[in-house]
């Protein structure tokens, strides 16, 4: 695009009719008084000499923005992490498939480049040094040390390069990246796409759990170049074997379930491995170690009735015969005064709820049926802080359900809206269904079914965000137990009062189901992690991968909220605590063997613990193919692109097309003013010696 500009008040316009007028009567003079041949060189001199003294005179300026080839150096980045000395059918090794490509290409030596090697670390790399590059870095940080290298060479290149099997070894925002990526990124994909592989990619456990509680273990075996094979996978603990189950690799990815039941309190490690494919060379990833906790907790629930009901005699009785319950019964006698009645004696103050320090006391709260009118509000910004800050609250039903509680402290936590209907009935008998929402938690996962209910409270609206557990099947609109996870709490509503007639009657399976349900809930409204606090009065840990040994370790413990002073130490395969010197909720940790490594978080009696294994190369080895997946996606949001190591021309190709738009800007000024008469003096002076020779004045 071309545009013009003159430094004058005339109109452009104007200045540019004035000069084609200007360039007409120089012309048509020279045409109609000196109509010779030999008049042409003065003529076009003469145009030229009008012509730069109208510049001189007007000023113009021009811009110009030209489509040219980018000339700036290409950056280069070769990875040289361990999972680059793996070797391919033909025995070849991923590094050297590297340097043969650089050798077709002859080092892009028209584009200046720019060597850098990477692993866990960057490194400057001199072009005679290549052939002598180790892929010998425990890690593959490709996203951070890329914006590393453009943050220090996006004004002086053209692009980056990057020569890897796409193996990241770091977690990715792409969105976050894509705003760091302002050159265009070319990857070459090395590797085998078919590399014959079996391995494990991730496990799953339910851990922490209760006492008594099933241990469930889920890994994901992936393959490559197995199909439909059968392999063993072994589930063991200290060497030894405790299951073990053979599973026909019908696809990519495979899962296999394991089942620990009745585990009493305690640490327990377990390996999890999977029998090796006939000629797979990389057997580093076909184990696994994790940690499962089993913890047995006292768990104190304060207990709040408005009245002696069958509900509360019954769920009282149960709540008391559980060993690992702690239970304080109130009963209301009075607007404001409620008298404690049978379990552990503790100091009542008049108003229960408005000490937030006397609910601290407490892992739940369950009110029965308790007319909340009386209460302040204050009294219900405590409750609402109870749930904000850990706890959890049930509410029964009855003949005032949910009574008094419209309004703000704390109907923000509830997760029903309140109509106002709500301790109406609805007349049964009906048998209640467990939802789809309520068989995907392990609260009621081995539920057959669940005796009937004489009646229903009435609840019209459940929030968004409110999980229906159970409903009424017959009635579209009936949920009987509802609960929201939306806080770091929870707030969950039983809407009928008459369960406690599956264990008034004669039937055992009743009896039974009555203990089940209510033993199931109580342990969902405080799960483990709940009970330890992990996030509230411990942090959670993060560590994000296998180390090697000799690898530093990074370390970072994340509070939901306020971040709290905590003690942090390791455990390693020797079974000895080393302290762990922490820095804004950081640290890091260099092993020094092989094996599990058990990280310690405590703070006020609790205590979180996150496992991390050190093996002979990390995670580098865990995976012998390339991932040309990461890699396309790298170079699509960087407006790059990909090629395979095979295709070295196309990046060559890719290279030629990038072309860039430049600004070039022209123009007279007054301190160039000078320079132009100067060269209209000689014009002129050519011009007249032309003519003096031809006799021409």
């Amino acid at each position: 695009m071309l545009r013009i500009n003159f430094n004058c008040p005339a109109p452009t316009t104007v200045v540019i009719l004035f000069f084609a007028a200007v360039i007409f009567v120089t012309t048509l003079a020279y045409t109609r008084l000196l109509p010779r041949k030999r008049m042409r060189m003065p003529l076009f001199l003469h145009l030229i000499a009008v012509f730069l003294l109208m510049c001189a005179i007007f000023q113009p300026e021009l811009s110009l923005h030209i489509k040219t080839a980018i000339k700036k150096p290409i950056v280069v980045m070769i990875d040289n992490s361990l999972s680059m000395s793996t070797k391919d059918k033909s025995g070849i090794s991923k590094i050297d498939r590297v340097r043969e490509f650089l050798a077709k290409t002859r080092y892009l030596k028209k584009y200046r480049p720019i060597f850098y090697s990477f692993g866990s670390e960057l490194k400057t790399l001199a072009q005679k040094d290549i052939p002598f590059l180790k892929a010998d870095q425990h890690a593959t940080k490709i996203a951070s040390l890329l914006s590393d290298i453009i943050k220090t060479h996006s004004n002086n290149c053209s692009g980056v390069v990057i020569l890897s099997d796409g193996y990241e070894t770091q977690y990715i925002l792409w969105e976050e990246m894509k705003n760091k990526l302002t050159v265009p990124v070319y990857t070459i994909g090395i590797g085998e796409e078919s590399a014959k592989d079996i391995g494990i990619a991730t496990v799953i456990t339910n851990s922490p759990i209760y006492e008594g509680e099933v241990l469930k273990i889920s890994s994901i075996i992936t393959q490559k170049g197995y199909d439909n094979e059968n392999v063993v996978v072994s589930l063991k603990e200290n060497k030894k074997l405790i299951q073990g189950k053979t599973i026909n690799l019908a696809s990519n990815f495979n899962r296999v379930d394991f089942e620990i039941p009745s585990l009493s309190q305690g640490d327990y490690v377990y390996e999890i491995s999977v029998q090796p494919g006939i000629g797979e060379s990389n057997l580093e990833n076909n184990h696994c170690f994790l940690l499962a906790r089993v913890i047995s907790p006292t768990i104190h629930i304060l207990y709040v009735e408005g009245n002696l009901r069958w509900e509360y005699k019954f769920l009282k009785r149960f709540l008391e015969s559980d060993r690992k319950i702690e239970t304080c019964s109130l009963v209301r006698i009075g607007e404001s005064t409620f008298q404690q009645i049978g379990g552990k004696t503790i100091d009542i103050p008049p108003d229960i709820l408005g000490s937030e320090k006397f609910l601290q006391n407490f892992n739940i709260i369950i009110f029965g049926d308790i007319d909340f009118s009386s209460f302040s509000e204050k009294d219900l910004e405590n409750l609402r802080n109870f749930v904000e800050k850990n706890g959890s609250i049930l509410f029964l039903g009855g003949e005032n359900f949910l009574k008094g509680l419209n309004r703000t402290p704390i109907k923000e936590i509830l997760p029903v809206n309140i109509t106002g209907n709500e301790a109406s009935f609805i007349q049964g008998p009906f048998r209640p269904s467990i939802t789809e929402e309520g068989k995907n938690l392990t609260v009621f996962e081995d539920f057959q079914s669940l005796p009937v209910l004489d009646r229903l409270n009435v609840l019209n609206s459940v929030k968004p965000g409110g999980i229906v557990l159970i409903d009424n099947p017959v009635s579209n609109n009936a949920p009987i137990v509802v609960t929201t996870t939306a806080f770091t709490g929870r707030c969950a509503v039983v809407a009928t009062d008459s369960t406690w007639k599956w264990y008034y009657g004669s039937n055992e399976q009743e009896k039974t189901a009555y203990e089940k349900f209510w033993g199931r809930i109580i342990r969902f409204l405080c799960k483990p992690e709940d009970y330890l606090k992990i996030g509230d009065i411990v942090p959670e840990i993060f560590v994000d991968r296998i180390y090697a040994k000799g690898e530093k370790v990074d370390i970072k413990f994340v509070f939901k909220n306020q971040n709290k002073h905590f003690k942090a130490y390791i455990t390693g395969p020797d079974n000895l605590p080393a302290d762990l010197n922490i820095s804004q909720d950081t640290c890091s940790f260099v092993p020094d063997r092989e094996g599990i490594y058990i990280i310690c978080a405590e703070n006020e009696g609790k205590i979180n613990k996150k496992e991390f294994v050190v093996t002979k190369h990390g995670s580098e080895t865990e995976n012998i193919g390339k991932d040309d997946i990461y890699l396309k996606k790298l170079a699509e949001i960087s407006d790059g692109e990909y090629f395979p190591v095979e295709n070295p021309e196309g990046l060559v190709n890719a290279l030629k097309l990038r072309r860039t738009t430049i600004n070039t800007r022209l123009a007279v000024t007054d301190t160039s003013e000078k320079y132009v008469v100067f060269i209209i003096f000689l014009v002129l002076s050519v011009c007249w010696f032309l003519r003096r020779r031809h006799n021409i004045l």
